[in-house]
C-alpha cells in the first residue's frame, strides 16, 4: 500500500463531509467537541464490548497508547500519554497497560481525548493524551487475565495475572502477580556457499526455549494531609530463560552429501528486576502544586555457562564456554514546582539528580589439545557509572481558544566513568530546547509543528564486551562510546471525521550527531572486531500515516479498520567505505492494520491484525547483512463475552509462519575491499502459536 492508495482509502471508509453520520457517531457522546478536549461517554465504548479500561483506551480514536521513553535515564522522559483523573500514573515502575488493565469497564465514567497543550495538562512531546475519568466508588475490585498457548512443537504453556484493589475512603491499595511461561520453537535452516555461490554445507537447526517468570507487584495511594498525596508503585521480575540448539550439518547439502558434524548450543540465563517508585503530591496553593519522584531500580542476571559444542561427528571435536553476569542499578530524585499561572499559561520548573551504574563479568574459554583456555577478549570485566544532573523548565500558553504553545528547556550534565579493563573519564552536557505549536482552525482539523533537540540513552551494556554464539558474531566494548543526539523538526495534520474517524499525517526529518552503529577496533595483537560506536552526522526523513477507519459506509455494521504505515529514508556516510549508505537496521517501510467487529446482540467479537517490515541491511567492518520479512506476520481471533461477564478469546498467531531471512555477506578482509569470503543464507520460522485466553475485571 501506498501513502497515495491509503490516504484516500482512509477518507472514504471515515466519511466525508456532508454525509450521514455512522452508527458509531451517533452513539458517540462526545461532549466539548469544539475546544482542546473530546469527552468520550462510557457508552461509546458498549459496541466494542470493553471489560477493562485498557480495551477502551485501546479503541479511542486516532490514538495510540505510548509509555513515555521508560528505557531512558531518570524520570523526565518517563512520562507516557495517558492521565487518569487528570493525574499521570506512569513511571518506570508499573506500564501504562498494565494499569488500565486493572480497571474495570464499569468504573469509567468517561474517557477525555485533549488534543493540544491547556494549562492544566503539559503534553511532554505527546501531540495527544488521553484522560480516564473514573466513577467515585469504595469497595473491592480484582482482575484476571489467563492464557493458554499451544506453540510449534506441542508445547503447552501459560500466563496468569491477577491483581486485587481495595479503597478504605481515600486510600486505594493494589496488588498483582503475574506467571508467565513461554515455551516456543524455531526451526532453522543455513546454507553457506562460496562466493561463485556454489554450496559449501547446509545446517538444520532446531531451537526449542523456555522462558519462565514470576513478577508481582503493589501500589498504594493514600492522601497524607488535606493537599498531599502519595503514591508507591513497586514490582519486581524474578525470570529463567533457558535454550537447547541442536544443529546437523551436512557438506555440501542435506540431499548430496553426508552428515559432516554435529553441533549443540545450551544457555541457562536467569535473574531478577525490582523498582520502586514513590511519588509525593502536594497542593501549595490553588495555582501553585509541588511534585517530588524517587526512583530505585535493582536488576542482576547469574548466568549458567553458555557451552557451544561441535561432534566430528560424533566425538567431541571442539567446544566454547562463554561464561557472563552483570549487575545494574539506577536511583533517580525529581523536583517540579508547577504554576498555573492563569486560565492561559502554565510554568513547571524542574530539577533531576541520577546515579546509574552497571557491572558486566565476560569470561570466553576454547577447547584447545582437550583443555579449555580462556580467550582474551577486550574490555570483558568492566564497571560504568554515571552521575548525572538536570535542570528545566516548561510554559504552556493559550495564545486562542484555537492557538497553543507548549515550550520547554532542559541543560543536562553528566559524569561517566569506567573500571576495569578500561580505565576512563569523561564529562558531558547538553542544553535541550523543545517548542510545539498547535493549531485548530476548525474542530474537525488540527495542525502541529514541533522542534526539539533529543539526546538518546546511554546503553551501557555497549561499553563492554559481548559474544553472541548463535551469530557467531564478537562485539568489543567501547570506552569512548557516547550518546547519540539529533535535531527533530516534526509537522502534523490530523484530520477527524464525526467522533469516531480520523487521520493523522506526520512529517519529519531529524538532523543526527554522533549516530549509533558499529566502528572497527583492531587489538595490539591485529585481530579485528566490530565495537558500537559513533559514525558521525547522518539524517533521517520519515512520513508517518495513521487513520482509525469506521466501516459501516461499507457494510460492515460495528467494524473498525485502524492503521499504521511509515517510511523511512535515512543516510549516513558509512566509515568502511566512504560511500553513502542507509542506518544499520533500519526498514524503509512499516504497515501495521488492526480490524475489528463486534456483535453486540450475540456478545461476540472476531478481528486480525497484521505486521509487516520491508528489507533491511545491517553494516559491520568485515559483514553486509540484509534482513527481509517477506509475507509479515498475521494474528487473528474471535472472542465472546457470554459467560460469567468474563471475555473470551480463542486465538493464532504467526498464520502465515513467515520465515525471517537473513543474508550475510563476510569478507576476506575490510567490507571496503570486496572481496567475498562466502555467503549464508538463513531462514527462521516460529511456527503457528495457538492461545485460549479468559480475562475479566469486577
Amino acid at each position: 500500500m501506498s501513502l497515495r492508495l491509503a490516504f484516500p482509502l482512509a477518507l472514504a471508509l471515515s466519511g466525508a463531509a456532508g454525509l450521514p453520520p455512522s452508527v458509531h457517531a451517533q452513539t458517540a457522546a462526545a461532549v466539548e467537541a469544539d475546544t482542546a478536549i473530546i469527552a468520550y461517554d462510557a457508552a461509546f465504548f458498549d459496541q466494542f464490548a470493553p471489560v477493562t479500561a485498557l480495551d477502551m483506551v485501546n479503541r479511542l480514536p486516532g490514538f495510540s497508547l505510548n509509555d513515555g521513553d521508560t528505557q531512558r535515564r531518570g524520570l523526565a522522559d518517563a512520562f507516557g500519554n495517558l492521565l487518569i483523573d487528570g493525574a499521570r500514573p506512569s513511571d518506570k515502575s508499573i506500564g501504562l497497560a498494565t494499569i488500565l488493565g486493572r480497571i474495570p469497564a464499569e468504573q469509567v465514567a468517561n474517557i477525555e481525548l485533549i488534543r493540544e497543550p491547556v494549562p492544566e495538562y503539559e503534553m511532554r512531546g505527546h501531540s495527544q493524551l488521553a484522560n480516564v475519568v473514573l466513577l467515585e466508588s469504595d469497595g473491592m475490585n480484582s482482575s484476571i487475565n489467563a492464557t493458554l498457548y499451544l506453540f510449534n512443537g506441542q508445547r503447552v504453556t501459560g500466563r496468569t495475572e491477577a491483581s486485587v484493589s481495595r479503597r478504605f475512603g481515600q486510600v486505594e491499595v493494589t496488588g498483582a502477580l503475574t506467571w508467565r511461561l513461554r515455551g516456543p520453537r524455531f526451526d532453522r535452516v543455513d546454507q553457506d556457499f562460496n562466493p561463485d555461490l556454489t554450496p559449501i554445507e547446509q545446517a538444520f537447526d532446531n531451537e526449542q526455549r523456555r522462558f519462565w517468570e514470576w513478577a508481582p507487584s503493589f501500589t498504594l495511594l493514600t492522601p497524607l494531609g488535606e493537599d498531599t498525596r502519595l503514591r508507591i508503585n513497586t514490582s519486581a521480575e524474578i525470570w529463567n530463560w533457558r535454550r537447547r540448539t541442536r544443529t546437523e550439518v551436512f557438506a555440501p547439502t542435506r540431499e548430496t552429501g553426508p552428515l559432516s558434524r554435529f553441533e549443540t548450543l545450551d544457555t541457562d540465563n536467569s535473574g531478577w528486576w525490582a523498582s520502586t517508585t514513590a511519588t509525593l503530591d502536594h497542593s501549595l496553593t490553588d495555582n501553585l502544586a509541588s511534585q517530588t519522584v524517587l526512583l530505585i531500580t535493582r536488576e542482576a542476571s547469574d548466568n549458567d555457562p553458555e557451552v557451544f559444542s561441535i561432534f566430528d561427528p560424533v566425538a567431541l571435536s571442539d567446544q566454547v564456554v562463554v561464561d557472563f553476569n552483570d549487575e545494574g542499578e539506577e536511583t533517580a530524585l525529581r523536583q517540579t514546582l508547577n504554576w498555573t499561572v492563569n486560565e492561559r499559561h502554565s510554568l513547571e520548573f524542574g530539577a533531576e539528580a541520577a546515579f546509574n551504574a552497571i557491572d558486566n563479568e565476560l569470561a570466553v574459554s576454547e577447547l584447545i589439545g582437550g583443555v579449555l583456555v580462556p580467550v582474551d577478549i577486550p574490555v570483558a570485566n568492566t564497571r560504568v557509572e554515571e552521575r548525572r544532573g538536570e535542570l528545566s523548565a516548561r510554559h504552556v500558553w493559550g495564545l486562542s481558544d484555537r492557538l497553543s504553545l507548549e515550550s520547554g528547556l532542559r541543560y543536562e550534565f553528566s559524569e561517566i566513568s569506567q573500571s576495569g579493563d578500561a580505565e576512563q573519564e569523561r564529562s558531558f552536557s547538553y542544553l535541550k530546547p523543545e517548542i510545539s505549536l498547535t493549531w485548530r482552525p476548525t474542530d474537525q482539523r488540527r495542525w502541529r509543528v514541533a522542534l526539539e533537540r533529543n539526546v538518546e540513552q546511554l546503553n551501557f551494556g555497549r561499553f563492554a564486551s559481548s559474544v553472541d554464539l548463535t551469530s557467531d558474531q564478537v562485539d568489543v566494548g567501547n570506552p569512548d562510546y557516547r550518546p547519540q543526539t539529533d535535531w527533530t523538526l516534526e509537522a502534523q495534520v490530523e484530520q477527524r471525521f464525526g467522533d469516531d474517524g480520523s487521520v493523522t499525517v506526520t512529517v519529519g526529518r531529524e538532523w543526527v550527531q554522533d549516530l549509533d552503529d558499529f566502528i572497527v577496533v583492531t587489538t595490539p595483537g591485529g585481530a579485528v572486531f566490530d565495537a558500537p560506536g559513533n559514525i558521525g552526522d547522518a539524517t533521517l526523513d520519515r512520513i508517518t500515516l495513521e487513520w482509525t477507519s469506521p466501516l459501516d459506509r461499507v457494510g460492515l455494521t460495528n467494524a473498525t479498520l485502524d492503521g499504521f504505515l511509515e517510511w523511512y529514508n535515512t543516510n549516513v556516510t558509512d566509515p568502511v567505505s566512504g560511500l553513502d549508505r542507509a542506518w544499520s537496521g533500519i526498514r524503509e517501510w512499516e504497515l501495521r492494520l488492526d480490524f475489528r467487529q463486534t456483535f453486540p446482540e450475540s456478545q461476540m467479537a472476531w478481528g486480525w491484525d497484521y505486521f509487516w517490515l520491508s528489507e533491511g541491511a545491517v553494516y559491520r567492518a568485515r559483514e553486509f547483512r540484509e534482513l527481509t520479512f517477506p509475507e509479515g506476520d498475521l494474528d487473528v481471533y474471535v472472542e465472546t463475552t457470554r459467560w460469567f461477564g468474563l471475555t473470551t478469546r480463542l486465538g493464532a498467531d504467526f498464520i502465515f509462519n513467515s520465515p525471517e531471512e537473513i543474508r550475510r555477506t563476510f569478507y576476506s578482509g575490510s567490507r571496503a575491499d570486496g572481496v567475498i569470503a562466502r555467503i549464508r543464507e538463513t531462514e527462521a520460522k516460529q511456527g503457528v502459536t495457538a492461545y485460549l485466553q479468559v480475562r475479566g475485571a469486577f
